[in-house]
């Protein structure tokens, strides 16, 4: 007996501009292309939200896969076509939707924790903000990442003084993130990151005002891009393991496609800290 071939879309809130620009969704979307053609799956061109949508369309695919953050109101229209839905990396939960995303909230308090154990008193946060868009494209930008909520609640439960500063997602946000919480608190011994890319700036700031990351102040961040253990000082990070989320969504996305079960799954990767020369466990 032919099994028949599975047509998956993935949906994705991302320009090409922005993707080719970000690995950590590249990652994301080559993983999912790379495990759907060594199951057989077909997956359509990935449809971009700025390109334009028909609602309709999506009702001929097997399931859908998502990158990135829609409104609730886009989720459920989209759902209202196919029930079929995967969110990769999604911020927020649905009852009803399978999801697959990295785990940050244990990984934020670790870290925390780690760099408190070693003595420092004055941490600080720079992170970004993210966006949800609609099926029109449009975009607000009101979503707090969840690494910028567990530090305010971290620091408020340890009586400590929160320094943080939001922004996009770029190196950018990371030099005046920086510059900023310096100014607040020329003290500050430790700085956690939500993005390498957003780091990058921060490292860059922080030298330019003659202060040495992994001597004079811990920093650590999130990604683990391959430009940070080249970076001097080589940069601690964590692995949010891209590929495995990939995988996952397409796993799961068959399951749903072929009516294998009913009830939604909610997958979180596990993440990995890799100490390398801006912070070392235990110094």
């Amino acid at each position: 007996m032919t099994t028949q071939t599975l047509h998956i879309a993935v949906l994705t809130v991302f320009s090409e501009t922005r993707e080719s620009n970000d690995s950590y969704w590249r990652q994301i979307y080559l993983s999912i292309v790379q495990a759907a053609h060594e199951r057989g799956i077909v997956v359509d061109d990935v449809i971009r939200i700025n390109q334009g949508l028909k609602l309709a369309d999506f009702a001929q695919y097997d399931a859908i896969i998502v990158l990135g953050d829609m409104t609730p109101s886009a989720v459920n229209q989209l759902k209202q076509i196919n029930s079929s839905i995967v969110l990769a990396d999604a911020k927020d939960h649905y009852h009803d939707i399978d999801a697959v995303n990295p785990e940050l909230r244990l990984m934020t308090v670790r870290i925390l924790n780690e760099l408190y154990e070693a003595g420092r008193q004055k941490i600080g946060f720079i992170g970004g903000i993210n966006d949800l868009t609609a099926l029109d494209g449009t975009t607000t930008t009101n979503l707090e990442d969840v690494r910028s909520e567990i530090y305010e609640e971290w620091s408020k439960n340890h009586g400590i003084t929160p320094h943080f500063h939001t922004g996009t997602w770029h190196a950018e946000t990371g030099s005046l993130g920086a510059t900023k919480l310096l100014e607040e608190e020329p003290q500050l011994d430790a700085l956690l990151v939500a993005s390498d890319p957003i780091a990058l700036g921060a490292i860059n700031a922080l030298k330019l005002q003659g202060i040495e990351p992994g001597k004079d102040i811990d920093v650590v961040s999130f990604d683990n891009l391959e430009l940070a253990s080249y970076l001097v000082p080589a940069l601690t990070t964590v692995e949010l393991h891209p590929s495995a989320i990939g995988k996952t969504a397409i796993s799961q996305a068959c399951e749903l496609a072929r009516g294998e079960r009913t009830w939604p799954i909610w997958a979180t990767i596990p993440s990995q800290l890799h100490y390398r020369e801006t912070f070392k466990k235990n110094k």
